[in-house]
């Protein structure tokens, strides 16, 4: 039988840090895809301001980091996107494109596409692909020996389909390196797709999101389409793209890949294949046409936020200079509000100040307009 030993009195010390768990990984990998999924809503953490800071000397290091681990600061690093209308429309039409693949899908390539970059493609994929696996797992159950969802990016320089398995073969956790004789790294195959549709089939795999397809060469594009034309039609799958002008890049695969030889009595021209597209654009400036998307946006963000001297609604206050700084790309809002909040739990402010955005902007290298208008001057129209 084990006897207690007793223990010595803890000193008065700050307490240690909680051990981190160990990340699941990006969403481009199983482990990494099934984590986001399955993750809980995060939960805001109390209004509780730190200490004064002594202004009359310069703080050390182990007392910064302290104030920057504060729970409130962790939070607001983190806020994440907000779902535009054009997300929260994407989304629908993808859950109808989808039909949740019951059967071999009639739509097997879906485009989101926009005219910007930084407006929320990357998202609205990610959002297509977590809330189908949800309404899987929820319908049937949360089973690891099904794959209903695979994530993958467009490999650098993909000159054969080879480097397409290789993504699907990092997906799926497999180890694509050995050490040769002088221990470097050699790939274990030259293709995967093979094995990887196995898999796939087997887990019955139903729908791919590939993002950046705009980082394509041109001579890329039509072997890419044949792959996943190929996956596609193995697997019952489909496929959305993701990218800057992803739908006139699928459009004129499509078109290439249709026969060339028509009836001499056939005059009319050969139509484009058509691409269905989910369009994610930059958040328009408020005008007659859009009298309301930056303001619901401004609001989402304001709800979100944890600090002591917080107004309700105030960052309608200077929602002209905000729109000025990001020019209305979610890519520029979120981090900037998300600096200027962290920011002012450190320095006590405790509110975000028109002044505070502009220190955040500066931070962030992002441009900052020198006039700021007159408050009720209207935008300019987009």
């Amino acid at each position: 039988m084990k006897t207690s030993v007793p223990t010595a009195p803890a000193r008065s010390a700050a307490p240690a840090p909680p051990a981190l768990k160990p990340a699941a990984g990006p969403a481009t990998t199983l482990a990494g895809w099934r984590a986001t999924v399955r993750a809980p809503s995060p939960t805001p953490p109390p209004l509780e301001p730190l200490a004064p800071a002594d202004t009359g000397r310069v703080l050390s290091e182990e007392e910064e980091l302290l104030r920057e681990s504060h729970p409130r600061v962790r939070y607001h690093a983190d806020l994440g996107l907000i779902p535009t209308s054009d997300i929260q429309r994407g989304e629908r039409q993808a859950r109808r494109l989808l039909h949740d693949n019951a059967s071999k899908p009639a739509v097997l390539h879906i485009a989101i596409d926009s005219d910007y970059r930084g407006t929320g493609k990357r998202t609205l994929l990610h959002h297509i692909g977590i809330r189908h696996q949800q309404r899987r797992e929820a319908r049937h159950g949360i089973d690891d020996d099904r794959i209903p969802v695979v994530c993958i990016n467009v490999p650098p320089l993909p000159d054969t389909p080879a480097d397409w398995s290789a993504a699907l073969a990092s997906f799926l956790g497999w180890d694509l390196y050995r050490p040769d004789t002088d221990n470097r790294p050699v790939q274990r195959m030259k293709d995967f797709t093979g094995p990887a549709v196995h898999i796939l089939r087997t887990r019955q795999a139903e729908v791919c999101l590939v993002d950046g397809i705009d980082r394509l060469r041109a001579e890329d594009v039509q072997p890419t389409f044949d792959f996943f034309d190929y996956l596609a039609d193995e697997l019952s799958m489909t496929i959305l793209w993701s990218g800057v002008g992803s739908s006139d890049i699928l459009r004129e695969a499509r078109t290439a890949r249709s026969p060339a030889l028509r009836r001499s009595s056939d005059r009319s021209p050969l139509r484009q294949r058509p691409v269905p597209t989910l369009w994610v654009n930059r958040l328009p400036a408020p005008s007659a046409e859009h009298p309301e998307e930056w303001t619901r946006t401004l609001v989402s963000f304001d709800e979100k936020l944890r600090l002591c001297h917080h107004r309700p609604k105030s960052l309608l206050e200077i929602g002209e200079t905000l729109y000025r700084i990001t020019d209305g790309l979610m890519e520029l809002l979120c981090p900037l509000l998300s600096m200027a909040a962290q920011a002012a739990i450190i320095d006590g402010t405790e509110a975000i100040t028109e002044k505070g955005v502009r220190q955040a902007a500066d931070y962030l290298d992002v441009a900052v307009p020198g006039n700021t208008p007159a408050s009720g001057s209207a935008l300019p129209e987009q």
